[in-house]
């Protein structure tokens, strides 16, 4: 480096005036939802993270929770002693806001938290006091509406929404009644209900396996795992229900895209919990990429997910007459509802790319740096992002 730029970094320091970076801005990604832990926040996080073009470092967790102990103390040391190179510290989520409130203290960088719902709401004072403590961003970003709507009830300010993407390979499905052998021979000629993610009250599996399942002449196929695994099992006992129902265990990525291809419709019967909230829906917008139509309950984030008429049916929760009416709807005309689950595929395409999704955020970090769009817009880079990363 010549002279002048070495003087010019040292006005800069004693005025306290960075100077601005020349392309996309330098950014450190805090986060403890990653792979090979899989969720939502572990698909946005991948995604975001090794789709951003900029200069940037990754400090991720991707292990059980109970590592935070060591976590948090240890990003938190990474800020500072190595903020003073990058432009923006975004935070995956409010629980290492510390280390981003120390960037911005310490450092004077610019803060991005990233907000979901449930880590604004999570029930505990000690958690709650913490984030009243700490809790800082130059921009927060909600991933829907619904989320916005909290954040700000917070008293959080600016608040813009990025919503999540989808990965392509959901894109390529097409419908296969054989493509998954346990399926296929459990369906016996029913149409095939399909419901995937964490088991837990929220999403309402049991509340549906009890109140609406008895009512229909379907094959329930339920994927994953969660602490409520065993309790719709024993829901389905009690409903008389067990031939109805079919429970897989998180089963490998590609057995999932297969489960994908023999289902006709995907059900998200999520019930409100206290102290609890879905922020989002990422499975939503995942199945209507695949061409399945989606029958879900109108309940905070998920119509951010999931367009009444255009990407599924919203009804509203606890409704079991609601429920039934629009999945027998659906059932009784097969050619219609394939057509809805390939208008379901083009309207998620349009608005849930993963190349969109970042684009948003790049445009975030540089307007926050104060750094101009160029001028001159080269094709997008084709880039294939995972939604389920290994």
């Amino acid at each position: 480096m010549g002279d002048s730029g070495l003087l010019s970094k040292i006005r800069d320091r004693l005025l306290g005036q960075p100077p601005l970076p020349a392309e996309n801005p330098r950014v450190l990604f805090l986060t403890r939802k990653y792979p090979p832990m899989i969720g939502g926040l572990e698909t946005l996080s991948y995604n975001l993270t090794t789709g951003y073009s900029g200069p940037k470092t990754i400090v991720a967790l991707g292990r059980l929770q109970r590592h935070l102990v060591w976590f948090l103390p240890y990003v938190s040391l990474r800020v500072l002693l190595t903020g003073q190179k990058y432009d923006v510290i975004h935070v995956g989520d409010p629980m290492l806001t510390f280390a981003g409130r120390l960037g911005r203290a310490v450092w004077g960088k610019k803060v991005v938290v990233c907000v979901h719902g449930l880590d604004l709401v999570y029930e505990s004072k000690l958690y709650q006091a913490y984030l009243k403590a700490f809790l800082y961003a130059d921009t927060y970003v909600a991933i829907s509406a619904a989320t916005r709507e909290l954040a700000e009830a917070k008293g959080l300010y600016p608040v813009t929404i990025i919503t999540i993407g989808v990965s392509r390979d959901f894109f390529a499905i097409q419908r296969r009644a054989d493509a998954d052998a346990e399926v296929a021979a459990a369906r016996k000629g029913r149409l095939v209900l399909m419901t995937t993610g964490r088991l837990i009250p929220r999403k309402g599996v049991a509340w549906f396996v009890t109140n609406v399942l008895p009512r229909l002449d379907v094959l329930y196929v339920v994927v994953g795992g969660g602490r409520d695994y065993e309790r719709i099992k024993q829901a389905a006992a009690d409903a008389g229900v067990t031939d109805k129902l079919l429970l897989i265990w998180q089963p490998e990525q590609e057995r999932l895209y297969d489960i994908f291809r023999a289902a006709d419709v995907f059900v998200m019967p999520n019930i409100p919990i206290p102290n609890d909230v879905e922020g989002f829906g990422i499975v939503g917008i995942e199945a209507a990429a695949s061409g399945l139509p989606v029958v879900a309950s109108r309940l905070e984030g998920i119509p951010d997910a999931v367009a009444d008429g255009e990407s599924g049916i919203l009804v509203e929760p606890g409704n079991a007459d609601a429920y039934v009416a629009a999945i027998e709807k659906l059932e009784a005309d097969p050619a219609a509802r394939v057509a809805f689950g390939e208008k379901a595929r083009r309207y998620v395409r349009a608005r849930n790319d993963w190349r969109e999704v970042i684009g948003a955020y790049t445009r975030l970090f540089r307007d926050l740096c104060g750094v101009p769009l160029p001028t001159v817009v080269t094709p997008r880079e084709e880039t294939t992002l995972s939604s389920r990363p290994n």
